[in-house]
């Protein structure tokens, strides 16, 4: 969704180029609907499905945890043109033993991937390969 956003957000700044500059006196109006309602949607898009956003409210039953990344292997495939890698992780919890988990995640949602480096988890104390960054 967030690329189609930014896909609608180009469209209507094309839609505004061709409503300032028409090819046609008669197509400004269009132009001008263009520009609206393609900008519009599409900034409405862009803001509500951005990567950068993270979702404030856990799943039901999880609870917050640090990782830390022990290896970083890539996998085949790809999500949103980002390619996938299989962490696994130290899951350090606020009360119990650290557990390790093997989870694949898209390199778009880890930003750099070093071993080593914390990462805010949220997991399922019934089911800890329940695993997602928080």
């Amino acid at each position: 969704m967030f690329v189609v956003g930014l896909l609608l957000l180009a469209l209507g700044l094309v839609g505004l180029f061709f409503s300032i500059f028409p090819p046609i006196e008669e197509a400004r109006l269009g132009a001008i609907g263009v520009a609206l309602g393609c900008g519009a949607s599409g900034a409405l898009l862009t803001y509500l499905d951005a990567p950068s956003r993270g979702r404030s409210e856990l799943p039901a039953g999880f609870v917050r945890g640090r990782a830390t990344i022990l290896s970083a292997e890539p996998t085949a495939g790809s999500v949103a043109g980002y390619r996938m890698v299989e962490l696994t992780l130290e899951v350090r919890p606020k009360s119990g033993l650290p557990f390790q988990v093997k989870r694949q995640f898209s390199a778009g949602r880890l930003g750099p991937v070093e071993v080593g480096r914390m990462l805010d988890v949220a997991y399922d104390p019934a089911n800890p390969e329940r695993l997602e960054l928080a």
